[in-house]
């Protein structure tokens, strides 16, 4: 069972998570590329299940960070560093990827999506990594 310091960066992260891609990817990018694809957007999909999931990713990314912590700086830089290289390894080349591998999908978009991601997951890793400071000896 995670601890409660975990649960609460959890949550923490996960309503910013939201609010970011409310902000991104319900406004900017449905403007952008979206309402221009209808292919790529569920217009029925349940907005319910878009921030549960968010949750969930963040339950994930939180998990893992919870695992390999100590190899990073303790507090916010050291969990923005993480979220650069989770970023990294989750996003590139995967997008490329869609745009190589499936119809109408735009390069542009691919990229916006790739940087996107890097930045969500330094934002999450920020805010996890606050919670999750270096021991010292004073703190053991």
């Amino acid at each position: 069972m995670k601890s409660s310091k975990f649960w609460i960066a959890v949550l923490a992260a996960g309503f910013a998570a939201n609010v970011f891609d409310f902000i991104v990817q319900g406004n900017l990018l449905w403007k952008m590329f979206y309402a221009n694809l209808p292919a790529l957007y569920n217009q029925t999909g349940n907005p319910l299940w878009l921030t549960l999931t968010d949750f969930i990713a963040v339950a994930v990314f939180a998990w893992f960070y919870d695992v390999v912590y100590k190899s990073f700086e303790g507090g916010m830089k050291g969990g923005m560093k993480f979220g650069l290289y989770a970023g990294i390894f989750l996003n590139f080349p995967a997008w490329l990827f869609a745009h190589f591998l499936f119809n109408g999908f735009p390069y542009g978009l691919a990229w916006v999506l790739t940087i996107y991601g890097i930045i969500w997951g330094m934002v999450v890793g920020s805010i996890i990594g606050m919670m999750y400071k270096k021991e010292t000896a004073t703190n053991k």
